[in-house]
């Protein structure tokens, strides 16, 4: 159970290294680097770029035997000539060369651990600073809707701050260090929702951070119950935001929608603007989009992106399962930040626990923190409240692993879910080529997708 003093300790040490007087100092330079004009952003670019060029040169065995003899101002074709595009799988089968160390992470780097969508366990090692740039760059998206420190906030994401077998309110935690009200998305049900629903009312925050789906969810108990909350601005990530969802979400939870793109490798972020306009921001990363044959086009293409401020273990070109295209012109909100259209690729359907409330991808991602072994995985409902995770395994999988995963499914996603797990040599690719990680397969929900209405 998750008890009031564990999250005291969690949030404090979080406030201490992620959000202080440096993180502060961050979000300054920052903010003023969306005065800039595009000529000082590429020369700002190259700078960076040509930083983390060397830094990988130096540190990473896969890129010894490039030259670092080259200037700021080579960086970019010394970049697109010298070295290749990475993937995820280049990072699993080249830990020795592609990792610092030799794979050994230092007790100051942090570990940033992620399923992603395609359900294969993946570590990341991060830098000190970059933990706090990080925040920095979340922060300065805030401020593009006027927040400022101080101001409350609230949080429906995939935080366990509260146990899975609470029934009575509180559905939440109060984060005195930032002003930050958690909710637990595991309890939006009929049962619970009207009382986070009256929670989120009296504390009437400027905005809220949510997953599309947990915000889509409680826009849906709100409409059939007929209530509305009207908060500002509603920032969503970490999952496609479908139309269908912003329109409801509109209607019933918040006045404006501004969503963010980025992933646990941090090699691309892009923010939505107080004008809907979605912007790579040019002092994070160096981003490119690529064709199937790794050619940059203006077409719609894989999103490819290096690195800049996570020196510990930089990332370069590298290559997401995501496609966009960028868009041109010039946004009416001023900024010099290229734009991009909406970014799609990760293929998921919607499935439903044991109290038939959708259940979110991202949520479900948590069921692989810390299991290890597993090159490929993807979780099937096969009936009402029972699932199938089938895995193809690595030879060292074993008993443990697979009790660890059926453990962390029952205590942070579901505990009453039916759960199977299944072993298999291949999970093969739908014939468009992409690979679904959370699939449908009762008759209900698959009869209502093939559906003309």
């Amino acid at each position: 159970m998750t008890s009031q003093l564990t999250n005291e300790l969690r949030f404090a040490t979080r406030a201490l290294l992620r959000d202080n007087w440096l993180c502060q100092s961050s979000l300054r330079k920052l903010r003023r680097n969306e005065q800039l004009d595009s000529e000082q952003l590429d020369r700002m670019q190259a700078r960076y770029l040509h930083k983390t060029l060397q830094t990988a040169i130096a540190r990473l065995p896969f890129y010894s035997h490039i030259s670092p003899a080259f200037s700021v101002d080579e960086a970019r074709d010394v970049l697109h000539t010298l070295f290749p595009i990475i993937t995820k799988e280049t990072l699993l089968a080249n830990p020795a060369t592609l990792y610092p160390h030799g794979g050994a992470r230092r007790p100051w780097e942090a570990a940033g651990k992620t399923s992603g969508t395609t359900g294969t366990p993946l570590v990341i090692y991060r830098s000190i600073e970059s933990l706090l740039l990080e925040n920095a760059f979340v922060k300065r998206h805030w401020t593009w809707a006027g927040y400022e420190d101080g101001m409350p906030r609230a949080t429906l994401r995939g935080d366990m701050v509260v146990g899975l077998e609470r029934k009575e309110p509180p559905f939440w935690f109060w984060n005195r260090y930032n002003q930050q009200l958690l909710l637990s998305s595991r309890h939006l049900t009929s049962a619970h929702v009207g009382a986070i629903i009256d929670r989120l009312e009296s504390l009437s925050p400027p905005i809220m951070q949510a997953y599309p789906s947990t915000a889509f969810t409680l826009a849906t108990y709100l409409a059939r119950s007929k209530r509305q909350l009207r908060i500002p601005h509603v920032f969503t990530a970490s999952e496609p935001l479908y139309p269908h969802q912003r329109e409801l979400i509109l209607e019933r939870l918040g006045l404006r929608i501004m969503d963010m793109y980025g992933m646990a490798e941090r090699v691309a972020f892009a923010t939505q603007c107080e004008h809907g306009e979605m912007h790579i921001n040019p002092d994070y990363s160096y981003v490119e989009i690529v064709d199937e044959q790794g050619r940059r086009t203006d077409d719609y293409g894989y999103v490819v992106g290096t690195t800049f401020h996570n020196q510990a273990m930089p990332l370069v070109r590298y290559r997401l399962s995501d496609r966009t295209r960028w868009k041109p012109g010039r946004c009416a909100c001023g900024r010099s930040f290229p734009m991009i259209e909406s970014v799609t690729g990760k293929y998921e359907d919607s499935i439903t626990g044991s109290n038939a409330a959708v259940v979110s991808p991202s949520v479900l991602t948590f069921a692989f923190k810390g299991v290890e072994h597993i090159r490929r995985s993807q979780v099937a409902q096969v009936g009402p409240a029972r699932w199938e995770v089938r895995l193809v395994p690595f030879p060292e999988f074993s008993a443990a692993d697979q009790n660890k995963l059926v453990d962390n499914i029952h205590t942070l996603v579901d505990p009453h879910v039916d759960v199977k797990v299944v072993l298999a040599t291949e999970l093969p690719d739908t014939a468009a080529g992409k690979f679904r990680w959370v699939v449908n397969e009762t008759a209900q929900h698959t009869a209502a997708a093939e559906s003309p209405h």
